[in-house]
């Protein structure tokens, strides 16, 4: 016994001679000014550590303290230029246009979507074989998407190639000819495209919810548009959403990796140059009044499928509103499970997890997906739960979403915000190449015309305290309207079909609805 005593304080000595003969190197590396100068407190230092081993509130990783340099430059015709550089031997730019489906009446419903793919069929420069040929050739990326409110084109090239990546863009979105034969050619396409994105379960509940939140507006039609209208999309209807919307100051080319600000302006300003400063007199834009939440209940029945989808979903701010970055924590803190992920009797047992709805989750073992959705617009935005798991659980699907963040609104635990705010610094540290970046900065620059950096970011997250989180979801959850869509088996359900207060009492939290799991 006494000799295993002295060998204890043996070691324990030595390890005190390391930790003195550590800091001391740390500190003459400090003082002396010779070679490197190196910080006192390494990343792994713990002293700044508070409860659960967090930071405290309002302060931020090391990593995320530091950010790029940023430029953005404005044409004579109003197209923007960004550029945020780093040494790379990758480069992206990324051509954003404010527009989207939203911007469509119920007659052309689905011509920006039309339009983003004849982008790609040729110009007055180039044929289409010409154009794929040309960007196979020099090893190029070129994607595109369409949204409700913008629309993106992003090329990835090496650095040298820049040149010819901005030539092809401004060649691709300036001077495509839209000949009827690609307009015919293409629709085939397109419908093919609408049936492959019906099949996906989460998408399609998702422009459930956005058509029947938003009833009275474009922002609830689908992006890729009403599938009766892809035969009847004419050319006159693409050249005239092309002329209305493609212009100067709907424009935002990003630059980013390894490239010049200046010398991008100068590509722009010779391959943009030539965009409209305004839109033709005569052509008016729709839809730019705000669109209303409308709560409401849409049931779907398919008892052909296999499990039940549930959407319950309430009103959101925008990206403009003051509690945009609380929401965006919020959506951290629901998170996303999978029953493979969150079941059996190890560490990541559900009952084990911080998440409180995880925890809940876990104890319905035929729920198997959750997602939190948060979709942010320029005027309105959408906030809330997808499920997927057996039409047995469907009581428990459709209300568990709003038992949860009603409840926040009276408490939520500090350790659920802590981990959400760490899960959002570590998306903000993943966020490094070069198109994630371009997508980060095109974002902000169309809905809010300036760049929030990452470090900005994580400030405003990190003081965000428990009780700033419950008065946001008191004012946004509790008691508040919602609407829900439930696609599949829904026979349990159709006692639930028509909006009424039982349909909402979970959004009073335990006291309205303790009965759902009893």
């Amino acid at each position: 016994m006494l000799s295993n005593l002295r060998s204890l304080c043996k070691a324990a000595v030595r390890r005190s001679r390391v930790a003195r003969g550590f800091s001391q190197v740390v500190k003459s590396a400090a003082t002396t000014g010779k070679g490197v100068a190196r910080p006192e407190r390494y990343q792994f230092n713990n002293s700044r550590l508070v409860e659960f081993g967090e930071l405290p509130f309002g302060e931020i990783p090391d990593a995320l303290a530091v950010d790029r340099p940023f430029n953005l430059s404005t044409l004579s015709n109003g197209v923007r230029v960004c550029t945020e550089s780093w040494s790379s031997e990758l480069a992206t730019v990324a051509v954003f246009i404010n527009t989207g489906s939203r911007y469509e009446r119920i007659e052309t419903s689905g011509v920006a979507h039309f339009l983003e793919h004849l982008m790609f069929k040729g110009t007055s420069r180039r044929t289409r074989a010409e154009l794929e040929v040309e960007v196979e050739n020099f090893g190029g990326q070129l994607n595109a998407y369409t949204s409700r409110e913008n629309t993106s084109y992003t090329m990835t090239v090496f650095k040298d190639d820049v040149p010819r990546a901005v030539d092809i863009l401004g060649d691709m979105l300036l001077n495509s000819k839209f000949d009827q034969a690609a307009i015919e050619a293409e629709r085939e396409t397109i419908y093919r495209e609408c049936l492959e994105t019906s099949k996906d379960q989460f998408e399609t509940t998702l422009e459930n919810v956005h058509y029947t939140s938003f009833r009275d507006h474009m922002m609830g039609q689908p992006i890729l548009g009403i599938r009766e209208n892809i035969a009847t999309i004419n050319q006159e209807q693409i050249r005239e959403f092309h002329a209305a919307n493609y212009i100067g100051p709907n424009i935002v080319v990003v630059g980013t990796g390894n490239i010049q600000h200046e010398r991008l302006v100068e590509l722009v300003e010779k391959s943009f140059g030539s965009a409209p400063a305004q839109r033709p007199s005569g052509l008016v834009i729709p839809n730019t009044e705000k669109p209303y939440f409308t709560p409401s209940v849409m049931m779907v029945r398919d008892d052909e499928m296999a499990n039940l989808n549930v959407g319950v979903f309430f009103n959101a701010p925008s990206w403009n509103d003051p509690d945009y970055y609380a929401f965006l924590l919020l959506q951290r803190v629901l998170g996303e499970y999978t029953a493979d992920k969150y079941t059996g009797h190890h560490l990541n047992s559900a009952d084990r997890q911080y998440n409180t709805i995880h925890g809940f989750l876990g104890q319905n073992p035929d729920i198997s997906i959750h997602k939190a959705v948060y979709a942010p617009y320029s005027d309105s935005g959408i906030f809330g739960s997808y499920f997927h798991g057996n039409e047995v659980f469907a009581y428990q699907m459709l209300h568990l979403s709003q038992i949860v963040l009603s409840e926040y609104a009276s408490y939520i635990n500090v350790s659920e915000v802590f981990r959400a705010r760490n899960k959002l610094w570590l998306e903000l540290l993943q966020h490094e190449t070069s198109n994630d970046v371009a997508q980060s900065i095109g974002n902000q620059i169309l809905y809010l015309n300036r760049r929030v950096p990452r470090g900005e970011i994580a400030k405003r997250v990190s003081s965000l305290t428990p009780g700033h989180i419950s008065r946001v979801a008191n004012r946004w959850f509790f008691d508040n309207e919602l609407s829900v869509v439930c696609w599949g088996p829904t026979h349990s359900l159709m006692s639930q079909a028509h909006y009424n207060r039982p349909l909402r009492r979970s959004t009073l939290g335990w006291y309205g609805n303790a009965h759902y799991f009893t």
